[in-house]
């Protein structure tokens, strides 16, 4: 898997396809295996796309520094990563988190960004609209899982604690979390004792300048992919009221990873939004 040095970081990547520029940004704590799983880079880039997939920076094979996990600093490493690359301004797929990275970069470096789709991302910023926030669904089904081994992960969102409890599992809770979580879950559980001894847990849900107003004023074209049983479907009609030029969708019979809850559906979404936004007319990059 080819590699660049981006801020100090090594980070790996993949790239299929020619034509206008694509980069996937996948969540914390999953890495860019969610994407070719799914099958969502082949199929972008039988339509005429060169798609870009990498590792966060502490995700997948990339390196793991301690620190610099906020949103800026992932926009900056995305900047990095577009001028190391070669890329003209991408469309960013981001889910959850990447969707944020992907706004984070519109807004700091917009020569990057020709549009981006969201799914299913909360902002930390945009906390205040969200009724459930701390305890959304996905984090409600997560800590019923670990109470099953007889760990408490509390009632609100931690990602210091999930990662910190996962690093302190026995062999036999873990082999027992294995077996819940099956194959898929499987990678995504061996990662998180790896950022225990980093500082993502808190930066992910640190602002980090991405205020409110800052998010509305971000001028390229944003899709609101957001699913079905979304803990954070608040956000999708702020993003859509309040953003110059945002579309938002329902995908249907998911609830925060429709890329794996509904490939097919999540799939044709994304490519026809894709389509369409190049299609559209873009501002000249400033």
């Amino acid at each position: 898997m080819p590699e660049v040095v981006v801020n100090g970081v090594r980070l790996f990547y993949q790239q299929t396809g020619e034509g206008p520029d694509v980069v996937l940004v996948h969540a914390v704590t999953s890495n860019q295996a969610v994407w070719v799983f799914s099958g969502l880079p082949d199929a972008i880039a039988a339509e005429g796309f060169r798609v870009t997939t990498y590792d966060l920076r502490g995700h997948g094979v990339s390196e793991r520094p301690p620190t610099g996990y906020t949103s800026a600093a992932m926009a900056a490493d995305f900047q990095a990563l577009h001028s190391e690359l070669g890329l003209q301004p991408a469309l960013v797929v981001g889910h959850s988190f990447g969707g944020v990275i992907g706004v984070h970069t519109a807004l700091l470096h917009p020569e990057c960004v020709a549009g981006v789709v969201l799914s299913d991302s909360f902002f930390p910023g945009l906390r205040h609209v969200e009724p459930n926030f701390g305890r959304p669904n996905v984090w409600v089904d997560l800590r019923a899982t670990y109470q099953e081994i007889g760990v408490d992960l509390g009632e609100t969102v931690n990602f210091t604690r999930l990662f910190r409890a996962t690093a302190d599992l026995t062999p036999e809770q873990a082999k027992a979390l294995e077996a819940q979580v099956g194959p898929i879950g499987r990678g995504w559980l061996r990662q998180l004792p790896l950022l225990a001894e980093t500082t993502c847990g808190d930066e992910v849900l640190a602002e980090a300048g991405l205020t409110a107003e800052r998010i509305a004023s971000v001028e390229r074209p944003v899709v609101a992919l957001y699913d079905e049983f979304s803990p954070f479907l608040a956000t999708s009609a702020w993003l859509e009221a309040n953003l110059p030029n945002c579309t938002a969708e329902i995908i249907p019979e998911a609830k925060h990873l429709a890329v794996v809850e509904n490939t097919a559906g999540f799939t044709a979404a994304v490519v026809r939004h894709l389509k369409h936004l190049t299609a559209a007319p873009h501002p000249v990059p400033a």
